[in-house]
């Protein structure tokens, strides 16, 4: 009797044991937490419009896929750099050590992106720049291989208008004026190589401070003797009082207006106004590129945002969407951000973004279509027109002018 009662209670035992293990395995696994993204943008200051504009984008994207890749959620953590290095580099270390990122998105400055760039090679996070320009932060010296880069540099941009002004038009002789900080003086360097290179010749170069008013005095030294136009590099409410008073002073009959497509933003064109018309410049992306993709990604932000995006939108679609495409591709293990690199380089290919086909050389810079615009009249709204364009065009066909200079 003792013995069965001790069989028994063996039996149940195992019994126990088995349907345990059974409900274990039939279970749903515990949800994994979530892949967090951080965006470092200047979300205050002059540069607000700009961070809203690019934080639409990464929004916009993620919403497109439901904030899920890879079968877990994504989460975005936002700071605000102020535009100020040294702010930056604390948020910067907050998102890093105390919440734990696996991703940013950011920043928006040059200035801001080098005083960030050796703390962020350092950690084990994979950094997509939506924005920041500067040449070096994707030179052999500093390039890294959890840094990637979804705006053109300087170079990329001003170096290919100025060989595109001397074939395609008749000017020679150019004035550039650009306001007197890093990203406008190499904007024009890049533009006076490319144009002098070709044949062309540079008269006279002009720097007003940032946030100058009246721009009387530096026009008086633009409308230089045998000057056949000029280029520019304004930004924001700079380049609408450059537009609007260089038209007041009567220099646009007379000297055609070029630029970098920052000069006619979209954001800002109905604050310029009719002195924006006709005015061409060089850009990466334009919401009247007609490709389906483009079609899709501007009916889509339009119905989220009620207006057009802007190359800003762009910047910040493409960034989310390398993110969630590794995320995916990856099924959610993202913890090896070396391994995150090298798959995002592995899938870079397939990805078709709004602004065409995605595209990084070896350090991480992404390979641009550059586009020509021309500011028409449409539907009774200003809009930058494709009228051209620049298939291809990699760092290194326009970096070599400044690593030998």
């Amino acid at each position: 009797m003792k013995e069965m009662k001790s069989t028994w209670v063996w039996i149940c035992l195992a019994l126990s044991i088995g349907i345990f293990l059974l409900c274990a395995r039939n279970a749903p696994a515990a949800e994994q937490p979530p892949v967090k993204v951080g965006i470092l943008l200047p979300y205050t200051g002059v540069n607000a419009l700009a961070a809203k504009l690019t934080n639409d984008g990464v929004e916009l994207y993620f919403d497109e896929i439901g904030r899920k890749a890879g079968g877990r959620v994504i989460q975005l953590v936002k700071e605000d750099t102020e535009l100020n290095p040294t702010v930056a580099l604390t948020k910067v270390r907050r998102l890093v050590e105390e919440q734990k990122v696996n991703f940013i998105i950011g920043p928006l400055s040059s200035a801001v992106g080098l005083a960030i760039h050796d703390y962020i090679r350092r950690q084990k996070v994979v950094q997509v720049n939506p924005v920041a320009t500067a040449r070096e932060l994707t030179s052999p010296e500093k390039a890294s291989e959890n840094i990637f880069r979804v705006c053109e540099t300087a170079d990329q941009s001003s170096y290919s208008m100025g060989k595109w002004m001397y074939k395609n038009t008749s000017y020679r002789n150019m004035v550039l004026s650009s306001a007197d900080w890093a990203a406008g003086h190499d904007s024009l360097d890049a533009f006076k190589a490319g144009f002098t290179e070709a044949g062309g010749k540079i008269l006279k170069e002009v720097y007003p401070k940032t946030g100058t008013m009246d721009f009387a005095p530096f026009l008086s030294v633009i409308d230089a003797k045998g000057a056949d136009a000029v280029y520019t590099f304004y930004t924001g409410t700079d380049a609408v009082r450059f537009v609007q008073q260089y038209e007041e002073f009567g220099l646009k009959k007379r000297l055609p207006l070029f630029g970098h497509n920052v000069l006619t933003d979209d954001p800002y064109l109905s604050s310029i106004g009719d002195p924006a018309l006709g005015i061409i410049t060089i850009g990466h992306y334009s919401a009247r590129l007609d490709t389906p993709k483009s079609r899709a990604f501007v009916k889509a932000y339009s119905a989220k945002y009620g207006e057009p995006p802007s190359r800003y939108a762009e910047y910040g679609y493409t960034a989310a969407n390398m993110i969630g495409a590794a995320i995916t591709a990856l099924k959610g293990d993202v913890q090896d951000s070396s391994l995150v690199a090298k798959e995002i380089m592995q899938i870079a290919p397939k990805i078709e973004t709004p602004a065409g086909s995605l595209a990084f050389d070896k350090y991480h810079q992404r390979i641009m279509t550059m586009y020509i615009l021309k500011v028409e009249k449409r539907d009774g709204k200003l809009v930058n027109t494709v009228i051209d364009k620049i298939p291809g065009v990699a760092q290194s066909d326009v970096w070599k002018y400044w690593q030998h200079k």
